[in-house]
């Protein structure tokens, strides 16, 4: 989807800023008979990029997230929610298939689960289908849609199972994605207990423990992925970069190419020094790897402190990666607390994540300006 999406928009570029082989001008539109002149691009432009966005998500819809998970299987996961995957770890993969309805009527990166089954659908989220799933037949659902990427996205520290099956779903309406979603589910997420959950510093230890632990089974499952479909992209955010990136640099030695298109990093809560170390093999890994991070996201900030290093979430230029600064998108409402931390799923970041699905060069992206000179960033995006 991403390459077919990218050829065309660079069609249109070169169409409109010169760069195409010259050409007799065309001749000038008569009115008089209805032709009204266009400013970008042929029509077979335009007819290709409605084409490709078939699917309008402009009414509510039922979405199906795919999901693999190390989470431990604690009861019947038929709702897709906690009563179905806990906190703790498993030593065997579960997949799956979530079918959730996703209303029309909320704010652009929220969700809001049904109080009841006889909730307004147009309002709230609510599991309408499950399926379990093995490796096999999850890798075969997604060669059904061939032609079309795998969207994958991997949620970061003390995310509930439900809570990131939602948010999974939230991500791909919101995006107007056309290509299958998939999850991989690590467990993240605080204990029951009131007196366990109010102590965030232990779950974040907790949390840090299992992301170590869950980097063999998500190394296995993006293996799995690339033996099922041409291409994929990523989308991780905070914790879950202590996963993702250590398991794709491993998986990636057995590649013979690039089996991701677009690498998508959002607050990456990781010490900056082994991004620097892994980045050498996450660009064999992937076409393209974009940073999102702030200067404002205080979990980052205060994460920078408990570990006493460098994250890559407060900004660092890194050679070879699109790095850019959101801090002047305030979404404190997304945030975790208010921190400032969950901007990833917020209508800006969303509307630049879209763009570069496209397959659009940053510095040509809406709203991006480039950084100073000797800034720890390539890239702001505007507010």
């Amino acid at each position: 989807m991403r390459s077919d999406a990218a050829a065309l928009v660079l069609a249109a570029l070169l169409a409109g800023c010169g760069h195409a082989p010259s050409a007799p001008p065309p001749a000038p539109p008569d009115l008089s008979r209805g032709q009204v002149p266009r400013l970008y691009g042929p029509e077979a432009l335009r007819q290709s990029l409605n084409s490709l966005l078939a699917r309008p998500f402009d009414d509510t819809v039922a979405v199906e997230v795919l999901y693999a998970t190390n989470r431990a299987l604690k009861g019947d996961p038929a709702e897709c929610d906690d009563d179905g995957f806990g906190v703790d770890l498993s030593t065997a993969a579960s997949y799956g298939l979530c079918q959730l309805n996703v209303p029309k009527r909320r704010g652009v990166g929220g969700f809001e689960v049904a109080p009841n089954p006889r909730a307004d659908t147009h309002r709230y989220f609510r599991t309408l289908a499950h399926e379990s799933l093995d490796a096999a037949a999850l890798a075969e659902r997604l060669g059904r849609q061939s032609g079309r990427d795998p969207l994958v996205f991997v949620h970061g520290f003390n995310v509930k199972f439900q809570e990131a099956v939602l948010r999974a779903a939230q991500i791909g309406y919101d995006l107007k994605y056309q290509g299958p979603l998939v999850l991989f589910s690590w467990p993240a997420g605080s204990s029951e207990g009131i007196l366990e959950s109010a102590l965030i510093t232990r779950t974040y230890d907790v949390n840090r423990g299992n992301a170590a632990k869950a980097v063999e089974p998500a190394a296995e499952f993006f293996k799995l992925l690339a033996g099922s479909s041409t291409t994929f992209h990523v989308m991780v955010h905070s914790m879950g970069h202590q996963v993702v990136l250590p398991a794709l640099a491993k998986a990636a030695k057995d590649w013979d190419r690039p089996r991701i298109g677009e690498l998508i990093l959002n607050a990456p809560d990781i010490q900056l020094r082994d991004f620097q170390r892994l980045v050498h093999n996450l660009r064999k890994a992937a076409e393209r790897i974009t940073v999102y991070c702030s200067y404002n996201d205080n979990a980052i900030a205060a994460s920078e402190t408990y570990n006493k290093n460098r994250r890559l979430g407060a900004c660092e230029r890194v050679p070879g990666v699109d790095v850019v600064n959101v801090g002047e998108i305030d979404a404190p409402a997304l945030g975790i607390g208010g921190l400032g931390h969950g901007y990833y799923a917020s209508r800006p970041i969303l509307t630049d994540i879209h763009q570069v699905l496209l397959g659009i060069e940053a510095s040509k992206r809406l709203f991006i300006r480039r950084s100073e000179p000797n800034s720890t960033e390539d890239y702001y995006l505007r507010p």
